[in-house]
């Protein structure tokens, strides 16, 4: 059916791989509980020398001890671990690492040979650990030389069984008995956990083994190998001077997150028929010497005398949530009281604004969900009393006492005006609510500037404050209305007052920033012009669609847009909550029903305007349009846009609205597919870590692109700047395409900090 080759030719190609899940952590390392760091792979980063790196970093954050007791204890002795209990004794800090295992397990079980590398290649480590390019061996004799030159207090076997707070100080303790007091702890345990299992039968065979230990021992064997990441790729290349055949299986339809290095062996290998690759295959059963394939076009039986499924680990997640640390994205019931409370609000804000021009029961609906929102609060705020604030953070309290503050005055405005006839400073609540809806912008855009610091942040964050201050509040609101009065518009009956702001409606100034479909309103509210008529078609269907082929969609939504406004500047702190599911990619095209249906209501309301002066009869149209009209604005302006869109910002992303429901993103949606704008990624430079997809708050599977180096041409790309700015090796880089190859965007060289 059409609709599903429509959707098709929008989302070709388009990755939609998930985000890895990792515990929730501040830019301090810090968890939710205070004084309990995490540091090394479980922050995101598989990077040896980054892991390192975040072993020195933490000290920064952990408080001073004035108890007499440990400052830290240190629970793993991998880089991160070993790397932050040389920075405890360079700095006069009594500290003890637990390793449950050997010094450096997680190199230890590597395969024999397998190569080191040491990225970012760029940055100055301040670490003890001088990681070097190298292979696992010569890893491992530098770091036991350097324990053995320089020892630190590590206890071996020693696996730690539970973490429980002590008034401000936790006591550790150990399967073997011992506990330790100490007034910090750092996690430092990697996110090797439990192996990914295929779920197969036979999948328990002695036969079956997660890991390659010694590559010598597939000798004269035939093995299958399945995985499509380094490690299974490296495993293949190790093993084919050993092995009687190697087989790698990969489910995928091409192998995607291996290095540049990596694959350039393996193809090499294929071609020379050492290893026999074998993609869009899975294994569905494994005999004690066989193992069966299914591939899209037959079943195979492979002789197997060895199989090793080398599909990547879980995190220790289980540990973690045992101990009481948050995971990502996991809701916990103060969460949701949380967004009882926001979603309260915004329902209260857009349907309390609208009940003095909407239906009867806009109020009672607002004031009723206002009260909703007041006990909801209350609760959250009780909830957050019980259990400790925790450390005490000034932009928390600023962001919360802001949030507050917004809150309770428009709740005040709209009560002031709904029940006590008294409209506050004489402006009805819509201008208090666009006046809010811009302080916020400001305010949260300063942090953004002050915490992002890139010059595209700056330069991005100040055209976002300026055109939703100055278009969509300031003149709009208060230098447009004073203009008149003052009767520097012209009289009543010239054009400016009769075509651009007919019966002095100076909200229509709206539609010089918002384009169609979000500026039906235009339209609709007040009659139509043939100034906005003209100005919409050259602004919807003609300036944009050049924007956009120059620069892509997010030179309109990220730089212009009021909705991308807030999500950049409320929502940036919670780009990461975006979600990544199978239903949200579906999700994804509820825009375009949105904006077909805008369509046919902007169609008739045109065919029954215009038509009816050449046949009365077509004034049939028009009213058909205006029935419907006022339900699209219910459902589509107020409950999606608003209530939607700003109520699920602290559950989910800020993008809610622009990724999902937005017509005019879906508009541009078709505009993209033409675009020379793309997102560049220098694949043998990607570490698959998976930053990339999990800070865009558009739910794109950037990582999906980069680990296979081809451009990225999504059409939800917002040019946000997150991806490309916040990669720990610079992968990524903003571009075009012309007809000479690829032409580098002009603010490349300001994306970076």
């Amino acid at each position: 059916m059409w609709p599903s080759s429509y959707f098709r030719w929008l989302t070709k190609s388009v990755p939609t791989g998930p985000v890895e899940i990792y515990p929730e952590i501040s830019e301090t390392y810090e968890t939710n509980l205070p004084n309990v760091f995490i540091i090394g792979d479980l922050t995101g980063v598989p990077l040896l020398k980054l892991a390192a790196e975040s072993g020195v970093n933490v000290w920064k954050h952990i408080r001073e001890n004035k108890v007499d007791c440990l400052d830290a204890v240190i629970i793993g002795s991998g880089p991160a671990g070993l790397s932050c209990a040389y920075e405890a004794s360079r700095l006069g800090k009594k500290y003890i690492v637990l390793e449950a295992n050997l010094p450096f397990q997680t190199i230890l079980s590597y395969p024999n040979k397998k190569p080191i590398f040491a990225e970012p290649k760029g940055i100055k480590s301040l670490s003890k650990l001088n990681i070097q390019d190298s292979t696992k061996e010569d890893l491992l004799e530098y770091l036991n030389l350097l324990l053995k030159n320089e020892p630190i207090e590590l206890v071996v076997g020693k696996r730690v069984s539970s973490i429980h707070r002590e008034g401000s100080l936790y006591i550790v303790k150990t399967e073997s008995g011992d506990s330790y007091l100490t007034s910090s702890v750092v996690i430092a345990i990697g996110k090797s956990g439990d192996p990914k299992r295929l779920g197969v039968k036979g999948e328990t065979s002695s036969s079956v083994f997660y890991r390659l230990f010694d590559p010598y021992d597939t000798k004269d064997k035939s093995i299958v190998i399945v995985g499509g990441g380094d490690s299974a790729v490296e495993a293949a290349i190790a093993c084919v001077r050993y092995a009687k055949e190697v087989n790698l299986i990969h489910r995928g339809k091409d192998l995607r997150r291996p290095k540049e290095e990596n694959l350039k062996s393996l193809e090499l290998l294929v071609q020379a028929g050492k290893v026999k690759l074998l993609l869009e295959s899975e294994v569905s059963d494994i005999s004690e010497s066989n193992v069966f394939v299914k591939t899209p076009s037959s079943a195979l039986k492979i002789k197997s005398d060895l199989i090793y499924i080398l599909t990547g680990t879980t995190p220790p997640i289980p540990f973690l949530k045992k101990i009481g640390i948050k995971i990502q994205n996991e809701k916990s019931f103060s969460d949701w009281v949380g967004f009882t409370s926001l979603f309260s609000f915004a329902t209260l804000a857009y349907f309390g604004k609208a009940s003095f021009y909407g239906p009867g029961w806009f109020s009672p609906l607002a004031t009723f969900f206002g009260g909703l929102s007041i006990l909801s609060l209350s609760l959250f705020v009780f909830l957050k009393f019980k259990h400790g604030f925790g450390k005490f953070y000034p932009w928390v309290f600023i962001r919360n006492s802001y949030l507050l503050f917004a809150f309770s005055y428009f709740l005040f405005v709209y009560l002031a005006a709904t029940y006590w006839n008294q409209p506050f400073m004489g402006k009805y609540p819509s201008f208090h609510y666009t006046m809010l809806y811009s302080l916020t912008i400001l305010v949260f855009g300063i942090r953004r500037i002050f915490v992002r610091k890139t010059e595209y942040i700056f330069y991005q964050t100040l055209s976002l404050i300026f055109i939703q201050v100055f278009f969509l509040f300031l003149l709009p609101e208060l230098i447009l209305p004073e203009l008149g009065d003052k009767g520097y518009l012209g009289s009543p009956e010239g054009y400016i007052r009769t075509e651009i702001f007919p019966n002095d409606a100076y909200w229509k100034a709206y539609g010089f920033i918002l384009a169609w479909p979000l500026s039906m309103g235009v339209l609709y509210d007040g009659g139509i012009t043939n100034f906005w008529l003209g100005y919409g078609v050259l602004f919807s269907f003609g300036f944009i669609p050049l924007l956009v082929y120059r620069y892509g969609k997010g030179a309109y939504c990220g730089w212009i847009c009021s909705c991308g406004g807030l999500a950049e500047t409320l929502g940036d702190e919670h780009r990461q909550k975006m979600p990544h599911g199978k239903w949200a990619y579906r999700l994804e095209h509820s825009g375009q029903y949105i904006l077909l249906l805008a369509f046919i209501l902007t169609l008739l309301k045109l065919v029954g305007v215009y038509g009816k002066i050449v046949n009365p009869n077509l004034a049939l149209s028009e009213s058909i349009a205006d029935s419907v009209k006022w339900i699209y604005d219910i459902v589509v302006d107020i409950g999606l846009a608003g209530v939607v869109g700003v109520g699920f910002y602290f559950l989910f992303s800020g993008r809610i609205w622009c990724r999902m429901f937005c017509p005019l993103a879906s508009l541009m949606h078709i505009y993209v597919k033409f675009s020379k704008f793309r997102i560049f990624a220098e694949k043998k430079k990607c570490i698959s870590c998976n930053i990339c997809t999990k800070n865009c708050h558009q739910g794109i599977d950037v990582m999906g692109y980069a680990s296979r180096g081809i451009p990225m041409d999504s059409v939800q790309c917002v040019r946000c700047s997150a991806c490309v700015s916040l990669c720990p090796t610079e992968v990524l880089e903003f571009g075009s395409i012309n007809s000479t190859g690829i032409r580098y965007d002009l603010f490349q060289a300001k994306l970076r900090k």
